[in-house]
């Protein structure tokens, strides 16, 4: 269209969003140090165990970095509690470059701030160590946002020795035994929860033993830190004879301690052992010492107390996984034993890979060695093996006399010596009845040179059946003593008074 030259041409209208030509920039946000510092706030909020290590370890390395910058300066509260906040993803499996900075910025702030002069009576952070049930210092801490303006008067929080407790807490709780001065305050339910325990292990329950097993079998977290899966694995591990000995009497307590340890086993994986057996710590034998220990390891005041008898380092190898694998996988062999002899079908055929050779002949030392724990800790497995011996006995023919003859040795002792459940009781009182018939007028034909009253049986045993292999003990017998009808007679009937 052409304009009509008589016409005034329409004045040209600017574009929208120009002036004078040129853009209009119009902020949505004005980007200022607080505002800043609010979304990073938020952001570390929403870090945690199941975070995503591309999202977490920026934030983490960005609040380590600035924390190293000025580790004892004005802004050291807001960037440590930052690192207190992502503790619990921290603590699980963060990136390798992550978890050192973080650690670094820590022992920093602990090393610029512990003695700082402070003139407070005490510290939130003395009273959050009484709190912490499985290490979880993430939920504790003030507002974030409080740290980010200035400090009111008598502030505790941002006070040096509050943050450096702090720092310290959460270095424990991300590598146990890094670093000392925390007081030995252990969590209330701590304590608690071992005298339960103990009492029970100790053979006298406050209550139901078999509720106080599950509910220790309950206590494994879905992420737990080094600390808190340690103490679980040695706690049940301390608690694994009471639960095989019989005197459980729910097969759902034994699934429950089955549970927690299959859940446990996975988690010890994931890092190569660099010890040998001998520089493993050894269970001391007591279990509610042992069971001790476990909760100790669980909480930074627990884990101080332990401080206070050990040094650090060897206490690291109570969080060794290689250790921890075997403790667990021990610790659920023998209650998956339990649990199907106790409660289910007892096929004793399966133990035909643990008491024969691969030549078939007995192996004399398992079997031994096996009663012989069954006078302290283990009955139930000596329940299962005096069923596979008498079963043996029974099938083995008189082409093997002395085969037969350490096999109802065995069952003899163990009848006197253990306290045996009421089925195995009754399944062997037929052999011991058998071996009863002997009249008490008949003649020895080894001048009544009869074992000792009380000998060293698993060495008598072991040298009887493979006198090649095992050393002869003192007062040492032949076969001819130890099959005499009349002493496996008198065997025979005190085996029989103590199964009535």
């Amino acid at each position: 269209m052409v304009a009509d030259p008589g016409q005034e041409a329409p004045a040209r209208r600017r574009p929208p969003g120009t002036r004078h030509g040129h853009p209009i920039v119009v902020p949505s946000m004005i980007d200022t140090p607080a505002a800043l510092t609010q979304r990073l706030i938020e952001a570390w909020g929403h870090v945690s165990a199941a975070s995503d290590r591309t999202e977490a370890d920026p934030l983490v390395r960005d609040c380590a970095r600035r924390l190293l910058a000025d580790p004892g300066g004005e802004t050291a509260p807001l960037w440590t509690f930052g690192l207190v906040r992502m503790a619990g993803y921290l603590a699980w499996r963060p990136g390798p470059e992550a978890a050192r900075s973080a650690l670094d910025a820590l022992l920093a702030v602990d090393r610029a701030l512990r003695e700082m002069p402070c003139t407070h009576i005490s510290h939130p952070y003395e009273d959050t160590l009484k709190e912490l049930l499985a290490d979880e210092v993430w939920l504790a801490g003030p507002d974030l946002t409080s740290l980010a303006g200035p400090a009111p008067e008598g502030d505790t929080w941002r006070c040096p020795a509050n943050v450096a407790g702090f720092a310290r807490i959460t270095a424990d709780v991300l590598d146990p035994f890094t670093v000392g001065g925390l007081p030995e305050r252990i969590p209330a339910a701590h304590t608690s929860s071992l005298n339960s325990l103990s009492s029970l292990l100790n053979g006298y329950p406050y209550g139901d033993p078999g509720e106080e097993l599950s509910f220790q079998a309950g206590t494994l977290p879905r992420h737990p830190t080094k600390g808190v899966l340690a103490g679980y694995v040695v706690t049940l591990h301390a608690s694994q004879w009471y639960a095989a000995s019989g005197l459980i009497t729910e097969q759902s307590v034994l699934d429950d301690m089955i549970a927690g340890l299959e859940a446990a086993l996975p988690l010890l994986r994931d890092t190569a052992c660099p010890h040998t057996a001998a520089e493993h710590p050894q269970p001391s034998g007591d279990p509610s010492g042992d069971a001790r220990t476990g909760y100790f390891l669980r909480s930074p005041g627990g884990r101080a107390e332990l401080r206070a008898w050990t040094a650090g380092e060897f206490l690291k190898r109570w969080l060794c996984h290689g250790f921890l694998h075997g403790l667990a996988d021990e610790a659920l062999g023998n209650l998956r034993y339990a649990r199907d002899s106790l409660f289910g079908t007892r096929d004793d055929r399966l133990l035909d890979g643990t008491y024969l050779r691969p030549d078939g002949r007995l192996d004399i030392g398992a079997l031994t060695h096996c009663f012989d724990e069954a006078e302290y800790d283990k009955s139930w497995e000596a329940e299962n093996a005096v069923r596979w011996a008498a079963r043996r006995y029974a099938a083995t023919g008189d082409d093997s006399p002395r085969e037969r003859l350490v096999l109802l040795l065995l069952v003899l002792w163990c009848a006197e010596a253990v306290e045996l459940a009421p089925d195995v009781g009754e399944e062997i009182r037929d052999v011991l009845a058998g071996v009863r018939t002997a009249s008490p007028d008949t003649a020895c034909a080894h001048d009544e040179a009869h074992p000792p009253a009380c000998p060293d049986f698993p060495a008598h045993l072991n040298h009887l059946y493979a006198p090649a292999e095992f050393t002869a003990p003192e007062e040492a017998r032949g076969a001819e003593a130890w099959g005499c009808p009349r002493y496996l007679a008198g065997l025979a009937e005190d085996a029989l008074d103590a199964l009535a």
